[in-house]
């Protein structure tokens, strides 16, 4: 049958009307999509920051990271276990060779002492290893191991008994090297990580909380340790000279002391001490601490109204060490300081970090009450005599 003109022309009018639809929505789609992706590319562009790319498989984080894993990753390559061998101990007892001889019995051979620890890399450059004195006091012998797997002998470039602070160095290249902190404005409560080699086990993590600031411990020397950090971070024998750090993998002391029969009461010294202390080292060989010379106790009601004073608060002197830059300018004992360079210092802490963050050689102003007189005396700030030399 033939097509009819009439229904030919309408079907082609039909086909151009469908398609000039198709086109018109086409193009409104392909606008409204190109448009979105401009919008969206003039905000990222407007950022102060790049994009990140997205995670790989391969640095994807796992279900287990958190604040804790990514602080021990920044610091850990940089924890250090430290193994000393020290000479025998004197026996001081038994038979002497003489008799032992005469009996056919051997002399005696005392073993040497085998020490384990931790420490932290703090300069990589310079390979300057961070521990406690009393991890390396005494050892002939010092191996400091890396992460790793390399393993160094170490040498004493000098230490702090005052402040448990030793500072060993290794020759090795390429060495990772720790962060430190600032424990000035640590906060009790703040997390605190503690990574070191107890009882010999390597790069152990422990984790709690900053549970106090600014303890004092008696040392073994007789001085106290003072300007601690508290922590509950479980720290056990071999802790020593590990590093404590932040959720940042940042050091914010090193563990130093433990409570034996306590639950979760650990010390560690203060990273901003441990500074001053190395820069002395490094430069001098030995640490130049500001010595005042005097022993002090906390003001109370008591001690306020036998001693006739008008204040409840303070530094009482105990103690003036003879020939000491506090005897020197005339302190003595009952003496009340309750303000050091015109800032009051309130207490007998306060009043030993304000000395402590002196120079030796640095005059000070000290204001005092003796009896009811109040005073000012001006005193030299003197070096802290070496252990045994003198007492504070």
């Amino acid at each position: 049958m033939r097509d009819r003109p009439g229904f030919r022309a309408g079907a082609v009018a039909g086909y151009l009307i469908v398609g000039l639809l198709g086109g018109i929505i086409g193009g409104l789609i392909v606008s409204w999509m190109n448009g979105g992706i401009a919008s969206r590319r003039v905000i990222t562009s407007d950022l102060p920051y790049a994009e990140a790319p997205r995670a790989t498989a391969s640095s994807a984080p796992s279900d287990t990271d958190n604040s804790v894993t990514t602080a021990v990753r920044r610091v850990g390559p940089a924890v250090v276990n430290i193994d000393t061998l020290s000479a025998p101990p004197e026996t001081g007892g038994g038979l002497p060779s003489s008799l032992r001889r005469f009996f056919g019995m051997p002399d005696e051979q005392p073993m040497p002492r085998q020490g384990k620890g931790s420490g932290c890399i703090i300069d990589g450059r310079r390979g300057l290893v961070l521990t406690n004195n009393h991890v390396v006091q005494g050892a002939t012998r010092i191996q400091v191991s890396l992460p790793d797997k390399r393993s160094f002998s170490g040498e004493v470039v000098g230490t702090d008994p005052f402040g448990d602070i030793a500072v060993v160095r290794i020759n090795g290249r390429d060495l990772p090297q720790a962060e430190l902190g600032d424990s000035d404005r640590l906060e009790p409560g703040a997390t605190a990580i503690a990574i070191g080699n107890p009882f010999g086990f390597a790069n152990t993590v422990t984790s709690g909380v900053i549970s106090a600031l600014n303890r004092e411990l008696p040392a073994p020397g007789g001085f106290p340790l003072e300007n601690l950090i508290q922590t509950d971070a479980a720290i056990n024998p071999g802790n020593s000279g590990g590093p404590l750090c932040d959720v940042h993998g940042r050091v914010i002391g090193m563990n130093t002391a433990i409570i034996p029969y306590g639950q979760g009461i650990g010390f560690a010294v203060a990273v901003n001490q441990i500074k001053r202390s190395v820069e002395d080292i490094v430069a001098h060989g030995r640490v130049i601490r500001p010595w005042l010379g005097v022993g002090l106790e906390n003001v109370n009601q008591a001690i306020a109204e036998q001693l006739n004073v008008p204040v409840q608060e303070g530094a009482v002197i105990t103690m003036v060490s003879p020939n000491s830059p506090a005897a020197e300018a005339g302190l003595r004992e009952g003496d009340i300081v309750v303000a050091f360079n015109g800032t009051p210092s309130p207490d007998r802490d306060a009043l030993r970090r304000a000395i402590s963050k002196t120079k030796a050689g640095e005059t000070v102003t000290l204001t005092v009450y003796r009896e009811r007189q109040k005073q000012e005396l001006r005193v030299k700030i003197g070096e802290r005599p070496a252990p045994g030399q003198e007492a504070r």
